[in-house]
């Protein structure tokens, strides 16, 4: 007995099996962060937000407010905050959300002025935990990190108290699946043509 779908349905799985995994970032020009919103806050009036909306993301603290302010904590560019920069001042908040408009592909923002590790978490509109990227960079910085996979709704970024100075947020909107991958293809190829060999089997059998 023949299933003519088999291949198709071997190719399907194989596909599924394929999901796109979480790829860390470690500079703005990452190619995940092709064609990403920036928001160095610069068009941000200084001073402190509990909740800070702009274009494509919304700015949480958790507890406190985030604060937007220039060369706060001895910045004007030693920690990589030229102009206006995010702060945690004096590490409060511990965390806070960077809650995107719709889901993002990848995000990354740069950070100085670390003391200690700093967690971003990354969840799905479900809140489902996506990735979690452990940070842990010498003083000062700058240094440049964030994650790429397909879903990313929210990201939490908590530093249990470290003063920080966060510059330059970058994300994609979209899904980075929209295009197929060249892998992605050719297993719908493979598929396809067992198909049509099964189908033909079938016929002169």
């Amino acid at each position: 007995m023949k299933y003519p779908f088999s291949y198709a349905a071997a190719a399907v799985l194989l596909v599924l099996s394929c999901s796109a995994q979480a790829s860390p970032i470690t500079s703005p020009g990452d190619p995940a962060l092709t064609g990403a919103t920036v928001q160095n806050f610069d068009s941000v009036a200084a001073g402190d937000y509990l909740s800070l909306s702009l274009p494509g993301v919304t700015i949480n603290g958790n507890g406190s407010p985030v604060t937007i302010c220039n060369g706060c904590g001895g910045g004007s560019g030693a920690f990589g905050d030229v102009g206006n920069s995010l702060q945690n001042t004096f590490g409060s908040p511990a965390s806070f959300d960077l809650v995107f408009t719709a889901p993002v592909s990848a995000f990354g923002i740069q950070g100085g002025a670390f003391n200690g590790v700093w967690t971003y978490t990354a969840y799905d509109s479900l809140d489902n935990v996506i990735e979690t990227l452990n940070v842990n960079h010498p003083c000062c910085g700058p240094f440049f990190d964030g994650i790429a996979h397909d879903g990313i709704a929210r990201v939490n970024l908590n530093g249990s108290g470290d003063w920080v100075v966060f510059e330059n947020l970058q994300f994609v909107a979209g899904s980075i699946t929209d295009v197929p991958e060249p892998a992605t293809l050719a297993l719908f190829g493979l598929g396809f043509a067992g198909l049509v060999r099964s189908a033909r089997r079938k016929q002169t059998s």
